[in-house]
């Protein structure tokens, strides 16, 4: 793993109009850029006053602007350049490509492309210290449906260089480091969690028979019909119309191994009719393991049970059937 010591400035970088850079500057660890209005020369060692007047002399030029708007955009444009030219290297550098937020850190120096802007390459790059990754440093992917919008949303910046919204956020996820207010959260949801286990324990048989109704109806299956009912549990059939398949259920108030394993035996004859058997006991007695090799057959303990019922938000019916 890498050191975490990271500068503690973000900036977001485009490589190039829609990310057309971004192929060299992955595959060479280099940041490219444009401005082919300022020479090798001022690049390499900067006189920011020459550099401001060529970009503003650049912007004069522009076509149907007002003098307002090119006075603007000289300024912005200026201002991104001497982010990349004054000591770029304090700097945690990120982009969107492909799906991800990438970031990489810097070596301060401009280095001029000498053979000059092209569709494939900028007019000059910057070499980076840490490579290009779209990985935090504990190792989770960086996916754009990952992360939070406010750090998403400055992929649609439009010019090269900016400080994102969310800096200290961008930081946090590239370091793997939890928000304060998430963990909060999430002990909050564990210990719901925990105590809907205790009442979903206390459960008279119906109304456990009815949870797994509802459960298996906010996931999508349909019940198909009722094969057989009886004080202790009830084979239903279930059938997923999104995906296409036919789930043979069974729901038991207790059961040990000797019995899941008998109700597989009965599922294994007929894999011909159904794609998955989901297996739902209100206490069982012992452990329960589920067959080697047979992904298609689920266990729904009661721990299970109770962490559907929190995602799927049954639970306030579970605790009115108790209170």
């Amino acid at each position: 793993m890498m050191s975490e010591n990271l500068p503690t400035s973000v900036r977001y970088v485009k490589n190039g109009s829609k990310g057309r850079w971004w192929n060299a500057a992955r595959n060479r660890d280099q940041v490219h850029l444009g401005w082919m209005e300022i020479p090798p020369s001022l690049l390499r060692r900067p006189s920011y006053p020459e550099i401001e007047r060529r970009i503003r002399k650049f912007w004069s030029k522009k076509r149907g602007l007002t003098e307002k708007g090119k006075k603007g955009g000289a300024t912005q444009d200026f201002n991104q350049l001497c982010d990349l030219l004054k000591s770029p290297s304090q700097h945690i550098w990120v982009t969107f490509q492909d799906g991800f937020m990438w970031w990489c850190t810097v070596r301060d120096g401009a280095i001029p492309n000498p053979a000059g802007e092209s569709k494939a390459e900028g007019h000059f790059w910057l070499e980076c210290d840490r490579p290009w990754s779209n990985r935090s440093l504990k190792g989770k992917l960086l996916a754009d449906a990952d992360l939070p919008g406010s750090v998403t949303r400055t992929a649609g910046f439009q010019g090269t260089v900016c400080e994102p919204d969310a800096p200290d956020m961008i930081q946090r996820i590239i370091r793997g480091e939890k928000d304060a207010q998430a963990v909060l959260a999430s002990k909050a949801r564990q210990e719901y969690e925990r105590t809907t286990r205790q009442l979903v324990a206390q459960l008279r048989w119906k109304d456990f028979e009815q949870l797994v109704d509802l459960i298996l109806a906010r996931c999508g299956w349909v019940r198909i019909n009722t094969l057989k009912k009886n004080t202790e549990g009830i084979d239903a059939e279930v059938e997923n119309l999104a995906a296409a398949e036919i789930a043979f259920v069974q729901v038991k108030s207790s059961a040990n191994q000797a019995v899941l394993n008998d109700y597989v035996k009965r599922f294994n004859a007929r894999r011909d009719r159904y794609a998955r058997m989901i297996f739902a006991v209100h206490s069982p007695n012992g452990k329960l393991v589920l067959p080697k090799n047979n992904p298609a057959v689920q266990i729904w303990e009661d721990g299970r049970i109770a962490n559907l019922v929190v995602r799927l938000g049954l639970g306030e019916w579970v605790e009115g059937r108790i209170a």
